[in-house]
């Protein structure tokens, strides 16, 4: 403080009495002569201090006031405008004298004295400045500003924290925190420029003041009583300089909270542990960006270690205080409900600790057990939330709006977790997806359909569901709906996982009786059956294979129309032939069954039936299906096999011999059927894959033949009558273990497609057999037919399939005729003298019999006649034909079932045949009665 030793007690005496006259307006003093004298016993009467401080409080104010005033009207620019700035320029050269030559006495005084001004100023001018009351802080900061009295005041205050910086600083944080208190918001502009001054001290000391103070009120909540002698908290002065200082200096205030924080966990002091956590969580309560910081860098530096260490700070006190202890899990709570940034880290940091993947580095159990309750109030208060936004929808959850975008991620997490973790994830996700609506709730359930890779994983999906509908009774239909849609569009990578879950649901559906859910997945699949096709052309079988499951599961209805059913029916059976390709027996029969279950939900309407069969029958013609079946195929003859017979090409011969005279074995010797003196040329034809395999592909083929023939309603029933033994001499036939119904259309139809499959024309393709002297005159067609069915094994199966329906043989004579004609030509000119040396057409000789025996177009005995094959000479086969050739001349195929159930043989259609055993007695002698027992001795 100045010394007042060189100045005259009489002029102090006399500046004493001017002052007190001046203000209190005894005499009229100008404002300039007042102030001069008030600075001179601010000088020299240290006594007079807050007498003059608070003259010259009324002199700004006086100043600020005028220049309110001239900015409203210009008519006061030149009323004292000078003089008010000169004396204030005075006023604040001498306040600087003061603090520059005795800062530890002046400094903290006119400190406190600026800053009581300048909020004073700004409450009572806040109304009268010009500024709405949503201005922003930079507008209020510019327009106080250029207001020179309160501009000279924010100097003189920026001085004084200056001078205390480094030796005072709680003194001067601690007086712009009450000024903050007692005149915030409209203070906000003064605490916005002091701290851009000191960033890093106002930071720091704020903060420590603010701490200091929650040590003495923190536990004191705003609705219970405060007594009146007790400091009113700052807690929002200090989230709101903070927050000033935010948009500059957030990365100051990250390293001022964390600083703060580390401090605590080394500190000696019992109350600094146990106090500084509360205090950042409710500063972060406050303010949004506090929240931000802590729920990042805070939440990175709590690792296990450091999170056993602050239980243990904590636990005496949970004890002693266990209200208080429940009431900062609730704010704990309250905080992560509010997080709008970092959400997921937040979330998985929570779990982290409530149930570590780690267990290896993981906190102790006590920790875990309170993220185990932090995560069950959380989801609790999640829960009231989401069905509070239903009632109204401007409410508003930041942490599930955070999560949103994440849903993905959580989601992931959800199907890789388990036991409580995935728990709570899974009502996380629920409630993420009840918050935002249909639309992305029903995105989470077709995530996890393409996701899920095992039936744990895909339970979550039924879970889901059970939460979901409680609110959005309608999702299900949207999810259908929006898998279908990824199956048409094949936007799906991995299709064999979303069409296994799928099965697994439907199959789950279908096994189960009572479900919680409200709708089912089959009840709205069955809807959307048809987006499966597409994936029945796919090259997996694996894939075609779950997507038939799929099918099956579904139950394809029967109200479909012509061109579904052909494309479905087209596609099946491809997927079926190439199921035959398959080696492994236990897969194809995998897909051999499923493909046949569908096929019989399919085919229960003739036409598609009618589809089925002409598709199955006309790809037996096709080369690379038909040898699946046994179809003998020409396989060229290898180079070491010419080597190995000395083979010789006609090009070869041509190009060695040129103009020289024939000689033995050149082209004047090599033939297109071989050479002479080597037999014919060589040629293998005969089937590419195993008899074994061969015989399950027939197998198969017959049980889908079967399948796509057999109807329940108005059928005619095909009885294959059994194989009688040698000794029966009566008419009685077996029931075979598995009878055939077929529709009297359909065994037409059959008929009529193998005939004109299997023949090369329709100029004889008649039911009538005529003269045996007309065979001579088709020759070539009939071996031709002969050939087409010797190739192809596997037709003389399906004859016998469907040879007991005489609609079915009837419109199959020409193929019939054919045969018969071809083995009469064969077994006439042969050479061998027995029947037996040529088993090829000895076989289809008896199989043919057979066809006519069991059509009943050929009744007995004429139909025993392929038991006397074996033992009779090859032209005795040929009359034996013969006769039958007769008959059917005679007695030509026909459609009408009266008919053919009164057909019958007179001895004159067995005269050749009792020639034969006459002449044969030795071997035949045991048949004639199985021929001849049904006539009389007369006859």
């Amino acid at each position: 403080m100045a010394a007042a030793a060189g100045s005259n007690t009489k002029d102090i005496l006399s500046e004493v009495r001017t002052f007190i006259a001046g203000t209190s307006k005894e005499k009229s003093i100008s404002a300039e002569n007042l102030a001069r004298s008030a600075l001179h016993l601010l000088q020299t009467l240290p006594v007079a201090r807050h007498a003059v401080l608070e003259h010259l409080c009324s002199l700004f104010d006086e100043a600020v006031k005028l220049h309110i005033l001239q900015s409203d009207d210009p008519a006061y620019q030149e009323q004292g405008e000078s003089k008010l700035d000169v004396v204030i320029q005075d006023v604040c050269g001498v306040l600087f004298n003061f603090i520059k030559t005795n800062p530890m006495a002046w400094a903290p005084i006119i400190s406190n004295w600026s800053l009581e001004l300048l909020g004073h100023i700004s409450c009572k001018y806040a109304h009268q400045c010009g500024l709405s009351p949503t201005s922003s802080l930079n507008e209020l900061l510019q327009m106080w500003v250029t207001c020179k009295p309160t501009k000279a005041l924010m100097e003189v205050a920026t001085e004084c924290f200056a001078a205390m910086v480094s030796s005072a600083p709680d003194v001067c944080v601690d007086a712009l925190l009450e000024a903050s208190v007692k005149y915030s918001p409209h203070f906000d502009w003064v605490v916005a420029h002091i701290g851009s001054c000191f960033p890093n001290t106002i930071i720091t000391r704020v903060l420590m003041c603010g701490l200091k103070d929650f040590c003495q009120h923190g536990n004191k909540r705003p609705d219970m009583e405060v007594r009146g002698d007790e400091k009113v908290p700052k807690m929002n002065s200090v989230v709101d300089i903070l927050g000033h200082l935010a948009s500059k200096h957030r990365q100051d205030i990250r390293g001022a909270l964390m600083k703060l924080f580390e401090e605590s966990m080394k500190s000696d002091s019992e109350v600094v542990k146990v106090t500084t956590v509360p205090f950042l969580l409710e500063l972060a309560s406050r303010s949004d960006m506090l929240l931000q910081v802590l729920s990042t860098d805070l939440i990175k530096s709590l690792n296990p270690k450091l999170l056993d260490k602050l239980h243990a700070n904590f636990d005496p006190w949970r004890k002693r205080n266990a209200p208080e202890y429940m009431s900062l899990i609730s704010l704990v709570v309250q905080l992560i409900m509010k997080i709008d940034f970092t959400t997921l880290e937040v979330l998985e940091f929570m779990l982290e600790i409530a149930s570590p993947v780690n267990t290896q580095c993981s906190p102790c159990s006590e920790v875990q057990e309170v993220g185990a309750i932090i995560l069950n109030r959380l989801i609790f208060e999640l829960q009231r939330s989401v069905f509070h936004k239903h009632r109204d929808s401007s409410y508003d959850v930041p942490f599930l709006s955070s999560l949103v975008d994440q849903s993905t991620q959580i989601l992931r997490q959800l199907l890789e977790s388990k036991g409580p973790r995935g728990d709570w994830l899974l009502r996380i996700a629920a409630y993420i997806g009840l918050y935002s609506g249909e639309d992305l709730a029903s995105d989470m359930m077709v995530y996890i359909i393409c996701n899920a890779t095992s039936h744990v994983q895909l339970c979550r999906f039924v879970q889901l569901q059970s939460i979901v509908e409680v609110k959005l009774g309608d999702v299900l239909p949207v999810v259908v709906q929006k898998v279908t849609d990824k199956l048409r569009s094949y936007k799906i990578p991995q299709p064999n996982i979303i069409l296994g879950n799928i099965l697994a649901i439907l199959e789950w559906e279908k096994s189960t009786k009572s479900l919680s859910e409200r709708s089912t997945t089959l009840y709205w699949m069955k809807k959307q059956w048809e987006a499966f096709l597409p994936l029945l052309t796919n090259d997996d079988l694996h894939l075609v294979l779950k997507t038939v499951n799929v099918l099956n599961a579904l139950e394809i209805p029967t109200n479909i129309s012509s061109a579904t059913a052909l494309r479905l029916c087209s596609t099946l059976l491809n997927f079926f032939f190439r199921s035959l390709e398959v080696e492994d027996t236990r897969t194809c029969s995998s897909m051999f069954h499923s493909c046949r279950l569908c096929l019989k939900y399919l085919c229960k309407e003739t036409f598609i039936q009618c589809i089925a069969l002409r598709f199955l029958m006309e790809s037996l013609f096709i080369k690379d299906i038909a040898i699946l079946f046994g179809a003998k195929q020409n396989v060229p003859v290898s180079k070491d096999e010419k080597e190995k017979k000395n083979f010789q090409s006609l090009y070869e011969s041509n190009r060695k011999q040129g103009l020289t005279t024939t000689l033995h074995r050149t082209q004047s010797t090599v033939f297109h059927a071989g050479v002479i003196g080597q037999g014919l040329r060589l040629s293998k034809s005969g089937p590419i894959l195993p008899k074994v395999h061969v015989d399950r592909n027939k197998q198969c083929l017959m049980s889908i033949l079967r399948c796509c023939s057999h109807q329940t309603k108005h059928t005619e029933e095909l009885k294959s009558p059994t194989a009688e033994s040698a000794m029966e001499t009566d008419e009685v036939t077996a029931t075979p273990p598995h009878r055939l119904n077929v529709s009297g259309d359909l065994c037409r139809m059959i008929g009529s497609l193998m005939t004109e499959l299997i023949t090369p024309d329709v100029l004889y393709n008649n039911r009538f057999w005529p003269e045996e002297e007309s065979i001579q005159m088709t020759v070539e067609r009939d071996l031709q037919i002969f050939k087409n069915m010797d190739d192809n094994p596997v037709l003389w199966q399906i004859l016998d399939m469907y040879a007991a329906s005489p609609l079915t043989m009837c419109r199959c004579s020409p193929i019939l005729k054919s045969l018969t004609a071809s083995l009469m030509i064969h077994f006439e000119s042969s050479r061998e003298k027995s029947a037996r040396n040529t088993p090829k057409q000895l076989e289809a000789a008896a199989h043919l019999i057979t066809y006519l025996g069991k059509s009943r177009l050929l009744p007995a005995p004429l139909r025993y006649v392929s038991e006397l094959f074996h033992m009779a000479t090859s032209f005795e086969v040929y009359l034996l034909l013969l006769s039958v050739w007769r008959y059917m001349k005679e007695f030509p195929p026909t459609e009408d079932p009266d008919e053919v159930n009164t057909r019958a043989c007179e001895l004159r259609h067995l005269e050749t045949i009792r020639s034969i055993m006459h002449n044969n007695v030795d071997r035949m002698g045991n048949f004639y009665g199985r021929f001849f027992s049904q006539f009389s001795t007369s006859d």
